[in-house]
Parts: structure tokens; sequence; C-alpha cells
């Protein structure tokens, strides 16, 4: 299990490293970051309102919320894979 989440937590690290590098690199880093981390937290917002019709709820807790705000729509969409086949 240690070796599990070693992985994971490494993993999210180098995904994190990327994405610190695409947005010091674009013209406008805050502002990039800041659309990135609004965008993320705007669709684990727009699944959890469309629940009652979707059957999919992400609970918003500790988890979720950074990792919807660091790494955006594509983390929101590995969150509602999860909760769907788990």
């Amino acid at each position: 299990m240690k070796v599990y989440a070693i992985s994971i937590i490494s993993v999210l690290a180098v995904f994190a490293l990327v994405l610190l590098i695409l947005h010091i690199k674009s013209r406008r880093p805050f502002r990039s970051a800041a659309v990135n981390a609004l965008l993320g937290i705007a669709a684990l917002i727009a699944v959890n309102l469309t629940s009652r019709f979707t059957g999919v709820h992400i609970p918003i807790n500790i988890y979720t919320v950074p990792s919807a705000a660091v790494f955006g729509i594509p983390a929101c969409a590995v969150l509602v894979i999860l909760e769907t086949v788990l």
C-alpha cells in the first residue's frame, strides 16, 4: 500500500510540475492559472448540479476541490470516471 501511495503522489507531482511549466511559459501565467482553477471548480460544480439527472455525484471535500483547482477540467473528468467505475 505504501508503494502505491508513493507512486500516485509522484505521478501527481510530475503532472503539477508540467502544468506549472505550461503556465509559466504562457504570456500571462497568473491569468492562465486562475482561469484553469476557475474552470476546474466550475466543472466540479456542474457535475454536482447535474447529479440528479446523470446519477454521478462527486463529493466536495479536501481532496476533490484542490485537485479540480490545480489540474482543472481533466481532474474533474478523472473524478467522474472514477466515480462511475468504482
